[in-house]
């Protein structure tokens, strides 16, 4: 009699961890955005993947800009990586672009990197834009005090990916 007990309250569990581990699938696969369509699992995949294929050349320019003003860094058509700080945009040095080339300017990773956003506790790697949404990994200079977006998932330590669902 106890065995079957057992075999029930085992059975009853697993049923349980197994509707558990679907529900967290089913939220990170389609996220739905507020006009019903979905974010495709994709782009969290391709944020996730790039951010680890690229680990060390995120983590060396996060360090050098983690520290930095305010400002947004964007790639154009031809290129180059243009600062946008106070509403002007100059274009980087030379020394600077070597940090921001292998993290901007790349392809064949699992993703890119649209735009880099230094805000006051947080550096911000956006790596998606769609349907009035977007995705990508921020570090955090504290952890767990930023809040531009709708969901986060950790990563590691205080990297998190993350994404804004459309309005």
């Amino acid at each position: 009699m106890k065995a079957l007990w057992k075999t029930l309250l085992f059975g009853l569990l697993a049923a349980a961890l197994a509707l558990g581990v679907r529900y967290i699938y089913v939220q990170g696969s389609a996220l739905m955005d507020r006009d019903g369509g979905t974010w495709d699992s994709d782009a969290l995949v391709a944020a996730k993947n790039f951010f680890m294929n690229k680990l060390d050349e995120v983590q060396i320019l996060t360090a050098a800009l983690v520290e930095e003003p305010p400002e947004s860094f964007l790639p154009t058509a031809e290129g180059e990586i243009l600062r946008l700080r106070d509403g002007e945009k100059t274009p980087l040095t030379g020394e600077e672009e070597a940090l921001f080339r292998p993290v901007m300017l790349c392809c064949g990773e699992g993703g890119e990197v649209l735009h880099v956003e230094i805000v006051p506790d947080a550096v911000i790697f956006y790596t998606a834009y769609g349907e009035g949404g977007c995705v990508g990994f921020l570090y955090e200079k504290e952890l767990d005090e930023t809040d531009y977006f709708d969901e986060y998932l950790e990563i590691v330590e205080n990297w998190k990916l993350f994404f804004r669902l459309g309005k």
